[in-house]
Parts: structure tokens; sequence; C-alpha cells
């Protein structure tokens, strides 16, 4: 009976201790770098379980256990402490930072404590060590590759890039008595850039650190205040001094970037592309970041078909290294949607932002911030599918975790909040969408100042909502003081600057003051020619705009060729089936509409119809628009029986997406009064 017992103990001891090396061998070779913490713990909970039942079953069948002369109760007490003790460093193994898988963040988080540890042992006592305290802040302050992704997109740009959580533990470890140039390190990570701007003229007059250094600490002052423009300037004269340190070249990169200069930022991101690829290799996650970098730069510069495969490549590289459910995967799936939603291919964009928002949900929680995000986006395409019931739930719910997790006048909520307030102004709900607006001015205002570019975002927001209302004479002064941030903070050659020129115009215009509108669109024209080139969408618009102005005022014969040559960009940008090509016909059709030429309008609206319905599906608001221009056309023709047809078609869409009292199914109700009354008589 006793050696069955043993035998027993010595069995079990083998099963869980094989069991275990099993486990752990698996997780060496097999398991990804990094598991979500919840992932992380269970996983360490079942390794140290099995470790400590191997060990309380293994000290049972050790001969001095089994035979000594010690109470029952002894023998299990001894058993049961070292299973507790080989349990308790088996967890703690996996706690530390040797463990077999690690948990997401926790890099990060050991890159910080290194970075306070070392940055104490730098300026210790026993030795001079500042400089290197000094050097560790200036390298924390470097807007990594990472960062550059955050400039995506022309709202996003108008956003200030924010130090690291390291820069700010870094610039603590600053001493009130350091030199000017280190000082002015800490006031920089600290948000204070006046401050920062005088202690840099100062390094520069006492000569406190090289110039080269001090160019770099100025355009790093003016990349986070936001001040694109005055940082791509200070990183030039950096260049010109020394080119070869890469780090430099990707700040460089994300200045110019930010103050789309993009002929200058383009080769850089390159050559970081060529640099990581010959020193670490073609599938490193460093090459996945700088190609997506390179892709949303190509994307900015219009070049969608050269930006797709790049996105794609970096997809594969992040699924391959870092797992299918990382987050940097849902980073890369969510830059790839955006493009496909720019070339108009929203069935294969829906489930990449789906996927995006499944994996964040199960490695940050469905409270996050980024959840927001993911939100968010998932809901501008909804609204760019005219499904706007489907898109405001999203938008609330992103609201809610961003005031839940960040409090409520944080920045990130007011991103979310003008979202919101962009759809219900869409929606007709005018009195909200305003509350709403002024709530995100209220926060931006507090949280950067009145002359942040964000607040110029906010004002110029505002304004159009404004203008939708015929509260025009609210409207304008808003506009100036946009303008005003606009040149202030990115010049006045900047595109940020023309597109709120090109919005004041449209107000001038409805106030009946289109002479004065006339430069405002001339001088947009001339900065995003300079900017883009004569191929831009972004030209296009503004040859819209001013097409626009000359059909107002009957100056048809110039308006004309300025529509066409629209088209013809737009064609070339987008193909000739996008969404903004049927705009563009639209128009065309309008002011030959205009000019009494009702024939050869016709088959331009009736080709916009045919887009909007392949790009939209049949019950699009942007369809409706389409159904109601043809059928006016149709009716002014005198083709009365389908021109009703068609109002009618637009008509139930206006009232089952928009709401039988939005000003698009008023005016469609009016006109098919008109017409029956006209039928009638």
């Amino acid at each position: 009976m006793f050696g069955e017992k043993v035998h027993s103990q010595r069995l079990a001891a083998w099963i869980f201790g094989f069991a275990a090396f099993i486990f752990v061998s698996a997780v060496f070779m097999f398991g990804p770098d990094e598991l979500p913490t919840y992932k992380h713990r269970a996983l360490s909970l079942l390794c140290a379980l099995s470790a400590g039942l191997f060990g309380y079953f293994f000290i049972g069948s050790v001969k001095s256990v089994r035979q000594g002369n010690l109470p029952k109760w002894v023998k299990t007490s001894v058993q049961a402490a070292g299973g507790a003790a080989l349990l308790a460093f088996v967890f703690l193994w996996w706690s530390s930072d040797w463990a077999p898988v690690s948990r997401i963040g926790s890099k990060l988080d050991k890159l910080d404590r290194g970075i306070i540890k070392k940055t104490r042992e730098d300026i210790s006592p026993f030795g001079d060590r500042r400089a290197q305290a000094v050097e560790m802040l200036r390298e924390e302050l470097t807007i990594k590759n990472e960062q550059i992704l955050s400039l995506q997109g022309e709202i996003a740009r108008l956003r200030k890039i924010t130090p690291s959580e390291g820069a700010l533990k870094a610039a603590r470890q600053i001493p009130d008595n350091a030199g000017p140039y280190a000082l002015a390190l800490r006031a920089v990570a600290e948000g204070r850039s006046d401050d920062a701007r005088l202690l840099l003229d100062r390094a520069e007059q006492e000569k406190d650190a090289e110039l080269a250094r001090i160019y770099e600490a100025r355009g790093k002052t003016e990349l986070y205040a936001g001040k694109c423009g005055d940082a791509a300037g200070w990183y030039r004269k950096v260049l010109e001094i020394e080119s070869g340190y890469r780090k430099l070249k990707n700040e460089a990169a994300a200045a110019y970037y930010c103050a789309s200069q993009y002929e200058e930022t383009e080769p850089l991101l390159r050559q970081a592309l060529e640099s990581d690829e010959e020193s670490l290799g073609p599938d490193h996650p460093s090459v996945a970041v700088d190609l997506s970098n390179l892709a949303q730069l190509l994307q900015a510069t219009n070049r969608l078909s050269d930006a797709e495969p790049l996105m794609r490549r970096a997809l594969e590289i992040d699924e391959a290294s870092s797992g299918p459910g990382h987050p940097q995967v849902a980073t890369d799936l969510t830059s790839l949607a955006m493009l496909l939603q720019a070339t108009n291919r929203f069935s294969e964009a829906e489930p990449l932002l789906r996927r995006a928002l499944e994996i964040n949900e199960v490695s940050f929680g469905t409270d996050h911030p980024r959840i927001a995000t993911d939100l968010n986006n998932l809901a501008g395409l909804f609204r760019a599918t005219g499904r706007l019931p489907e898109a405001e739930p999203l938008l609330r719910r992103g609201v809610q975790v961003c005031e839940k997790s960040l409090g409520p006048n944080h920045p990130d909520v007011a991103r979310n909040l003008n979202n919101l307030a962009t759809l219900l102004h869409a929606m007709n709900q005018v009195s909200e969408a305003e509350s709403s607006m002024r709530r995100v001015l209220e926060i931006h205002e507090a949280s950067f100042g009145p002359d942040d570019p964000a607040v110029a975002t906010d004002l110029n927001n505002l304004a159009l909502l404004l203008r939708s209302v015929e509260r025009l004479s609210e409207a304008e002064p808003l506009l100036r003081r946009a303008l005003q941030i606009s040149e202030k903070a990115f010049g006045t050659n900047q595109p940020e600057t023309a597109r709120i020129l090109i919005n004041l115009a449209a107000l001038i215009q409805a106030a009946n003051r289109p002479y004065e509108a006339e430069p405002l669109i001339r001088r947009a024209l001339e900065i995003d020619e300079a900017s883009f080139g004569r191929n831009h969408p972004n030209f296009a618009a503004d040859l819209n705009a001013l097409a626009f102005l000359f059909h107002a005022t009957n100056r048809f014969s110039e308006a004309e060729p300025l529509l066409r040559q629209a088209l013809e960009i737009d064609e070339a940008s987008f193909g000739s089936n996008h969404p903004k090509v049927a705009i563009r016909l639209s128009n065309l059709a309008q002011l030959l509409q205009s000019a009494d030429r009702l024939s050869e309008a016709e088959p331009l609206l009736r080709r916009a119809l045919e887009i909007d319905k392949a790009s939209y599906g049949t019950f699009n608001p942007e369809v409706g628009v389409r159904f109601g221009n043809l059928g006016k056309l149709l009716c002014a023709q005198g083709k009365w029986g389908e021109g009703r047809e068609l109002l009618e078609q637009a008509l139930a869409i206006f009232q089952n997406r928009l709401g039988p009292d939005h000003p698009y199914a008023v005016d469609t109700r009016r006109r098919l009064e008109e017409i029956e009354s006209r039928l009638q008589n």
C-alpha cells in the first residue's frame, strides 16, 4: 500500500512536471511576443499552477519526506510549502522582464523606468553626468517614426503632437540650475513653448550647446507647438549642418509633412525605408512603420494606387511579427480602410474597420480612448455611405468613452464631439449640433489657447453651420478669426489657409458680395497650385469654387472651362466612376441648365446618377440629390411624368434617411406640389 502511494506521488510529479515543461517550451517556440494583460495573467497562472502541483507531488516522493518519522500533517505542510514556493517563483518569473511572453505595454513601461533610472544616475553628484541626462531628454523629445502616422489627414495635421510620458518623466530630472539649453528642452516637454524660445535664445548667445542641437531644439519647440512651417525651417537648417543622423531625418520628415511640404518629405521617408530594410531586414516591424509613413504621404499627394501595396505589405509584416490580434495590426487595418474609402471601395473598407475595432476592444477593453477613435472611423464610413442613423450611436458612444476615460474637458473628447456635431448638422439637428460645436471650441481654447490651429478648425466648422441656417453676420467674424489663426500658425501660403479662404469666399458670396469673394478664391488657387500642382483634387475644388462664383454672376463662358478642367482632374485622380466625379458632372450640368442648354445637361446628370447609385446604393441621400436634380431638369424639358417619378424617389429617400423636416425633404415636397398644381391647370 505504501509502495503504491509512493508510485502515485512519483507518477503525479512526472505528469505535472512534463506538462509544465511542454507548456513552457511551446510558449517559447510558438507563442507571440506580446499578449493583452488578461491573457498574459491567465497564461502565467496556468503555468504557475502546473509548476506548483509538480513541486507538491515531487516533494512527496522524496525519500527523506516519505520515510521520515513525521506526523502526516507535517509531511503535507512540507509538500504544500514546496509547491507554493515553486508556484510563487514561476508566477514572479512570468511577471518579470525575463518572461517568455511580454504583456502589451510592458516594454514601454520598462523603457520609461529605464529612462528615469538612467537620468537619476546621470545627474548624480558623484560625477558630472548632467550632459547625459540632457541627451536622454533630447532623445525622448525626438519625434518617433511611429508618430508620423499620427499626422494623417487634414484635421489630424491641425492637432499638436504631444510629448511622450517618458519625455515628461525625464524632464523632471533636469535641475533648476541647469544651463539654458537643458532648461529649454524641459520647457518643451512641459508644453511651455514661449519659455523654450527665450531659453534657446540664451543658449545660442552663451554657446551653451552646439548650433545644430540648438536649431534642432527650436524645431522641436515649434513642432510641439503646432507651428509646422516654422519647425520645417529649423530642421532644414539642422540638415544643412549634419545630415547623416537617421532619427533627425525622421523628425524633419514629420515637420515637412505637417507643413504640407511633401516634395521635401518624400526623399527622407524613402531614405528611412531603404536604411531599415538594409540594416534590419525587409520583414522587420520598423520597416512596416516606414512603409506606412511613405504610404500616408503618397495618399496625401493623391498617388493612391502607389500607396495601397505599401499599406498591404506593412499589414503583412505586422501580422507575421506581432500576430493578427496586435494593436499595430489594427492601426494598419485602419490606414488601409481609409485608403479604400478614398478609392470608393466602401464594401472592402468596412470589414477592416470592424476588425480593427474588435482587436482594440480585446487588447485595451471597451472603454479605452482607442475604441472611441475606431468608433469614429466606422461612423465616418457609415456617413459616407448615407447610413446616418447607424453612425449616430457610434459617435455618441465614442464621446462617452472619452469622457469616462479622459474627463469631460480633454481634447480627445472635443474631437469626438466635433464629429458628432457635424453628423447632427447633416441630419438637420442644428440646435444640438451648434451647442456641441461651441463646447468643442471652449475645450480647445482652454486646452491650447485662443490662437491654436485646432481653434481655427472649430471656428471654421461653427461658421459653416451658421451659414447653413442663414446666420451670415455671425459666421463671418468667426471665419476671419480662423483665417488669422491659420496664417499665424501655418503661414499665408499653406493649404490649411487655402481651405479657410474658400469657405470665407463662399460666405461672402452668399452675402451677395461676389466681387469681394473672387480675390480670396484666386489666392486659394495660387496656394494650392504651389503646394500640390495643377492636377491635384484640391486645385480642382478651387476651380469649382471660382466657377460657382462666375455662374452666380452670369459669367457662364468663364465658368464652363473651369468646370470642365475640374472634371478632368478628378477623373484622372479618382477614376471615371468616383462620387467626386458625379459632383463635378452635376455642377457642370447645372451651369448648362442655367444657360438653357438642357439637352447637353441631361446626359451629365444621368451619368452622375448612375455613378452614385453604383457607389452608395439606391437609398443614399446623395443619390436622392441626383434623382432630384435630374427630375427638375426633365420637368423643365416638359418630361413631366419621368421628372415627377424621380422627384418622388428623391422625397422617399430624404424622408427615410434624413427625416420629413430636413430642408431637402421640404424643398422636394414643395416642387412636387408645384408640379401637381401645374398639371391640374
